[in-house]
């Protein structure tokens, strides 16, 4: 059953860390570093805290005896709209900055390809390799936007459940 308590809260906090996200990629962009890339690192240090600041307001505003469940649907409720929000303003930067932004994210990552190239056909063999290779020339802002929101998916999945093992009554 939908709560509206958890979609609120999830809501509330998972924008703001969204757009805690977006200005860290936006100061990586502006101070030079490939916010799409390792330096885009940083953008995920907002998570954990948004993640533990919402169930502590849940807890002590609405509900004070929080079980693991309900803990893991609120954290999770702000866990979505944080990686929707970071995604879509992380597309519209994309899309408004141009193609020099992910022509640079591609020089990089063809760059760390090369240099785990024998590692790399080990692992995936020599056509998969040549074949993500030359995939990279098809990146687009769409692309960047839905590896961001699914990666801060999975990254705040592990905190939300830390988050509820702490907080649970």
């Amino acid at each position: 059953m939908l709560d509206q308590t958890i979609v609120r809260v999830g809501v509330r906090y998972g924008v703001l860390c969204g757009l805690a996200s977006f200005v860290i990629i936006m100061a990586l962009y502006l101070m030079g570093f490939n916010a799409l890339g390792e330096a885009g690192r940083w953008s995920y240090l907002p998570l954990p805290i948004f993640i533990f600041m919402g169930l502590r307001y849940f807890k002590r505003f609405h509900d004070a005896e929080v079980g693991f469940w309900k803990g893991v649907r609120v954290n999770m409720s702000v866990t979505f709209y944080t990686a929707l929000s970071a995604a879509m303003l992380l597309y519209l930067m994309l899309y408004l900055v141009g193609p020099e932004i992910i022509q640079q994210h591609v020089v990089e990552l063809r760059a760390l390809l090369d240099q785990s190239r024998e590692a790399q056909i080990k692992l995936i063999g020599e056509s998969n390799f040549e074949q993500a290779y030359q995939e990279l020339d098809n990146l687009s802002p769409s692309m960047l936007a839905t590896h961001d929101f699914l990666s801060r998916v999975i990254v705040g999945m592990l905190f939300s459940v830390v988050a509820a093992v702490f907080f649970r009554k």
